[in-house]
């Protein structure tokens, strides 16, 4: 038997996570986005049973510390109305560099992204960095250790990243190294754009953690945005 419907609308949210807002975790973001919801009376759908919660499913969760210009969330409503009325009302009800961008009905699941593409910013590069960054990139190899399971441990495992770069272009800009890359992304591969800049910063005086990294949009294999 198909499933009957309790709801009207299947819709899709993208929305921009940028400035302070990259310092709200995914399951804060996930509450902030059901209270912005509530506070702008979103007729939503909620799970049904003793827990009850409203039913949002995020494409990709976003890691702590980075911003995004293409977060999507989908959710269900029990009445047909405008989404664009809609997109202000939980516009309006989010906090400070959160934006919504659009809400609309959608035909895709998030399990066809397989590739996101990343804006890294390294703000103080040193010369090594400079000089070495184009090298690596281009190299056959780029090992890093990955983090993983083995049964039930935790092991790190030494992996060759170069395969799931699909492409990279790198800028000097205003004593700033911007780097332009697409990373393999999705539920069964994902190149936390971290680990590329590990190997990247290795043997340099390059700090790591003055680094800034902007999801800039998702894409499918075929590499069509994903939306």
């Amino acid at each position: 038997m198909p499933e009957v419907k309790k709801w009207a609308m299947d819709v899709r949210m993208s929305f921009e996570k940028t400035g302070m807002a990259k310092f709200i975790s995914h399951l804060d973001t996930v509450r902030c986005i059901t209270r912005a919801m509530k506070r702008a009376c979103v007729p939503i759908w909620f799970t049904e049973g003793f827990n009850p919660h409203a039913f949002l499913t995020f494409a990709m969760p976003l890691s702590l510390g980075f911003e995004s210009l293409c977060e999507t969330v989908d959710f269900r409503l029990m009445e047909e109305v405008d989404l664009e009325e809609l997109a202000v009302k939980i516009n309006d009800a989010l906090p400070v560099d959160m934006t919504v961008k659009e809400i609309y009905v959608y035909e895709t699941l998030p399990n066809i992204i397989r590739w996101a593409e990343y804006k890294i910013i390294f703000n103080n590069p040193d010369k090594l960095l400079l000089d070495s960054a184009e090298k690596i990139l281009s190299a056959d190899e780029i090992l890093v250790l990955k983090k993983g399971k083995q049964g039930r441990r935790k092991v790190e495992k030494e992996v060759n990243i170069k395969e799931h770069i699909k492409s990279f272009e790198l800028i000097e800009e205003n004593g700033k190294l911007i780097l332009n890359t697409i990373l393999s992304s999705g539920t069964s591969i994902n190149i936390n754009p971290v680990l590329l800049i590990g190997a990247l910063v290795k043997d340099t005086n390059t700090d790591e953690q003055d680094v800034d990294i902007i999801k800039v949009q998702s894409f499918t294999e075929n590499m069509e945005i994903f939306k």
